[in-house]
């Protein structure tokens, strides 16, 4: 960690910028000989932990701390989340005159920043910037923003201490109602976007091959997805959950009776079905990379391959830029490309071809984007990874969170997959057996992404769409209270 003391001025750049009083730390001890090792209370840190959340789609591009211990770890988790290191600013110390604070603070630059001080510095820094405001609130944990030009900031909302009282968890469901399976994840939920799993089951069903071929899913095969997915309620019930969230993605979206069929599930289930578009499909599921990997401020791009499309999303940890849509499912692509196994030679040039050309259009934006890392999701890309795991002899989820594989490693067994047929496929160490037939083809799909992106490598994720729908499920849940306190405080400082 390095020390700030003098920052650049931005000009008539509009900013905003972040105070955040340390969270809850331990008693002042008379003995102590120095005050600046005092560490965060477990509800301290449980604070901090919940400052991710509420931070979660604002823009973070620079973290600032008081060299105090209480105030480093107060933003940890943040900087963490972010993959920002914390710069130390021995200005935002206890006792610093208020006139060299403000000073500072109005020298700081247009990268939105987050500044980590005590209960002495920041009401009298607000109160200089907004003196016809009563008495400043700074309640331990929580975050006045201000807003407007270097040198001309005002006070512009008060942020309630997230995380007040013990722990939050809730138990939540989700069915997921995929193209290639039906997918049921149990979870336990924190106010502090912990996630841990209760229970997963899944049930394959193929629907984006059949959607394909008839262009609706066929009665008989309606009538099966109504019992499984009552079946997986009746599990989620079970398991304790207190609430089922189901939604559907491309088959749904692409079956001239897609939403007939949601709509009967939901009086079956008696709960919404909500048909997702490809657009929220790539939301969510970047919702659950900010969370589980460490993104940073320059952009990522996520991708998560299921049976009906591929979706990807432009975005880093402050939230999502860009989301596309593409007909590259796994099960769509198989449904065409699937006789005779494996295939020859002439129908792989023609699968690659089809990849390239529906990736064409999309390629011009993602390229523009300037990604620096690429991250994939989904159950294809997970079967891949415990492939390639298990020829390195390891367990089959072992490491496959954050897993990164390099291109031509995946070239490589991309290669091997299409050359083999089924029965081959099935005597391969780490293979699933459930994807062994959809594998070939979504590995072709990866690998001609990185491709013609001209990427070296892809991180797999083990967190995608289901998580990533609890995920917001909690967060709207958690904070819906503590966000109209801050309407409320915004509509009194604007």
């Amino acid at each position: 960690m390095g020390e700030t003391m003098e920052e650049g001025g931005g000009g008539g750049v509009r900013v905003k910028h972040y105070l955040i009083r340390h969270a809850k730390a331990g008693r002042r001890e008379p003995s102590s000989t120095s005050d600046r090792s005092r560490p965060l209370t477990r509800a301290g840190e449980y604070q901090a932990r919940c400052l991710v959340e509420q931070f979660d789609g604002q823009r973070v591009e620079r973290i600032l701390s008081s060299p105090h211990l209480r105030c480093r770890q107060t933003v940890e988790p943040l900087a963490e989340r972010r993959g920002l290191a914390i710069e130390i600013a021995p200005w935002l110390a206890e006792e610093t005159p208020t006139a060299s604070v403000l000073k500072l603070v109005a020298r700081l630059d247009s990268r939105s920043t987050v500044l980590c001080s005590h209960g002495d510095v920041i009401p009298s820094l607000v109160a200089e910037l907004a003196p016809e405001l009563p008495e400043a609130e700074c309640q331990k944990g929580s975050t006045w923003v201000l807003e407007g030009t270097p040198g001309a900031l005002r006070p512009v909302a008060y942020w309630q201490p997230p995380g007040r009282g013990e722990p939050q968890t809730a138990r939540l469901a989700v069915l997921d109602l995929g193209s290639t399976s039906f997918h049921l994840l149990v979870a336990d939920l924190g106010a502090d976007g912990s996630l841990e799993r209760v229970t997963r089951r899944r049930e394959m069903l193929r629907l984006g091959a059949l959607v394909t071929e008839g262009g609706e899913i066929p009665r008989p095969v309606e009538e099966r997805v109504v019992a499984t997915a009552v079946e997986l309620q009746r599990e989620a019930e079970e398991a304790g959950a207190s609430e089922l969230i189901a939604v559907a993605t491309a088959a749904f979206r692409s079956a001239r009776n897609g939403e007939r069929v949601a709509r009967r599930l939901a009086t079956a289930l008696g709960c919404p079905v909500r048909v997702l578009t490809g657009q929220e499909e790539a939301r969510a599921i970047f919702s659950a990379f900010r969370r589980r990997a460490a993104l940073g401020s320059r952009p990522v791009l996520g991708a998560d391959l299921g049976g009906g499309s591929l979706e990807l999303a432009i975005g880093n940890a402050g939230g999502v830029s860009a989301e596309l849509t593409l007909p590259l499912g796994a099960a769509r692509l198989q449904s065409e490309f699937q006789k005779p196994d494996p295939l020859p030679a002439s129908a792989v040039r023609e699968l690659r071809s089809r990849i390239s050309e529906v990736l064409a259009p999309a390629l011009v934006r993602l390229r523009a984007s300037r990604v620096s890392d690429h991250i994939a999701a989904g159950g294809t890309a997970r079967a891949l990874a415990r492939v390639l795991i298990a020829r390195e002899k390891n367990p089959p989820d072992s490491g496959i969170r954050n897993l990164v594989i390099a291109r031509a490693a995946l070239s490589n067994l991309t290669e091997q997959l299409l050359a083999s047929s089924h029965a081959e496929r099935l005597t391969m160490p780490g293979m699933d057996p459930r994807r062994a037939d959809l594998l070939p083809i979504g590995a072709a799909v990866l690998d001609g992404l990185l491709r013609d992106l001209g990427a070296r490598s892809l991180s797999i994720c083990d967190w995608g769409l289901r998580e990533g729908i609890l995920l917001d499920a909690a967060r709207e849940r958690f904070l819906t209270a503590q966000c109209a306190e801050w309407s409320q405080a915004r509509a009194q400082l604007v």
